[in-house]
């Protein structure tokens, strides 16, 4: 019964967006402002499983707020999480604007055995993705398997600027959900020098070999 305003993702600042449903992947963060009205009251707020019935959540209650039984069980499935929301967000601090100086592609593939790989090869017989201080850097996440996977880089916040070809200035983050058969491109400055892990937080499939790194070159 409330109206949410979302005005962070993955603690970064974005420009306001009102609703009362959010989708969001594993390893992302929403910070949700709501404004209670005055009086006695209680307002559910629920988290509902992709492509399933099962929530959690809680209750914000007045003290004098009634508090009746509520179901474990949305009335719908909710629906996949998608990129809907990703490309309404967009930054209240975003990059300055300039011309990427590196631009890497990632290529997402799985193969029998459950070994998950990104360009060819599972973490450890990895090939760098090399950059240089002072860069601007691009990298395109292409998922040619049949799931979703949320991508995470350790050490910076990129900016979403690219869903399936579609330029765009969307939202810094440090996690963005690339879909089955999509293509997702961010872009990040590279100013703090370092060897940083990317990977699928889907931790089992980084386990199984979704992993690769950003390292730094003089």
């Amino acid at each position: 019964g409330l109206d949410g305003r979302l005005v962070a993702v993955d603690g970064m600042p974005i420009e306001p967006l009102i609703g009362r449903r959010f989708e969001f992947a594993i390893a992302q963060r929403l910070d949700i402002v709501l404004d209670l009205p005055r009086g006695e009251g209680t307002w559910p707020v629920f988290a509902i499983r992709e492509g399933d019935r099962a929530r959690t959540g809680f209750v914000l209650a007045t003290r004098g707020g009634a508090i009746s039984k509520i179901s474990p069980e949305a009335g719908e499935p909710a629906a996949p999480v998608g990129l809907a929301l990703e490309r309404r967000l967009k930054a209240s601090r975003p990059l300055p604007d300039r011309r990427a100086d590196r631009r890497h592609t990632i290529t997402i593939t799985e193969a029998p055995g459950y070994v998950w790989m990104l360009n060819g090869a599972v973490h450890g017989a990895h090939v760098p993705l090399e950059v240089r201080e002072g860069e601007r850097v691009e990298l395109t996440f292409v998922d040619r398997t049949s799931m979703a996977h949320p991508m995470h880089l350790h050490g910076h916040h990129f900016q979403v600027v690219g869903v399936n070809g579609e330029r765009l200035s969307g939202a810094m983050r440090d996690t963005v959900l690339v879909p089955a058969g999509g293509r997702v491109t961010v872009a990040f400055d590279a100013v703090n020098p370092g060897k940083w892990a990317l990977h699928c937080h889907h931790l089992y499939h980084m386990a199984a070999g979704m992993m690769t790194t950003v390292e730094y070159r003089l």
